[in-house]
């Protein structure tokens, strides 16, 4: 797909808003949205990362069908918090969410997703990738950019995907550094993607709604 790139700000802490403005200048070509539009309609916390539950609501509102896989229970976490995190996730990726997030925040909205959200709770796989290409769904994913990069660790990023062939992924990556059109091995991806665990994969696609 032919989708145009913009990159992180400053401080890093906007891949979600980058990847976001990317996939609405593929699908709202006639639109512009600044960075401090999107933080607002998505809920971002200085210097937190962003969930994308807040923008997920605003997307259904304005026309957009969305579709998010994952296996990630909103309803634990609702009822859990940052206890959920850790169970699910381990020590590692738990507490970097826990410390990056604002999580009664995220709790807050999480009451609100679930009740509309349209979730198919099961591991996305290349397979949803290729069918969102074929119905010019924008696909934007969070993954471990540490393991994107070939070095141990946890941080969590959100990129969007632009190809997929039997060897390789093209994707957007909005850094930093930013990484425009970058090509990994489907190995490289999966390592990224599944982590700490394949169970950890998640696919949030968009495309807009023709009105009648």
């Amino acid at each position: 797909m032919n989708i145009p790139f913009f990159p992180n700000t400053g401080d890093g802490t906007h891949c979600f808003q980058a990847a976001l403005k990317m996939a609405l200048a593929h699908l709202l070509p006639e639109r512009e949205f600044s960075y401090e539009f999107l933080d607002e309609m998505s809920g971002k916390k200085p210097g937190k990362w962003t969930w994308p539950t807040a923008a997920m609501l605003w997307l259904i509102e304005e026309g957009f069908e969305i579709g998010l896989v994952e296996e990630f229970d909103y309803r634990e976490f609702v009822n859990d918090g940052g206890e959920y995190l850790l169970r699910r996730y381990g020590r590692e990726v738990g507490e970097a969410q826990i410390k990056n997030s604002d999580i009664e925040y995220e709790r807050e909205i999480a009451k609100r997703f679930i009740d509309i959200a349209p979730i198919e709770y099961r591991i996305p796989n290349f397979d949803d990738l290729k069918k969102a290409f074929s119905e010019n769904s924008v696909s934007i994913i969070n993954l471990n950019a540490q393991a994107l990069l070939g070095i141990s660790g946890y941080s969590g990023h959100f990129i969007v995907v632009c190809d997929v062939d039997e060897k390789n992924v093209r994707l957007h990556d909005p850094g930093l550094p930013p990484r425009p059109n970058l090509i990994v091995s489907c190995d490289v991806f999966n390592k990224a993607w599944g982590y700490p665990t394949i169970h950890e994969r998640n696919l949030l696609f968009m495309r807009k709604l023709k009105l009648s």
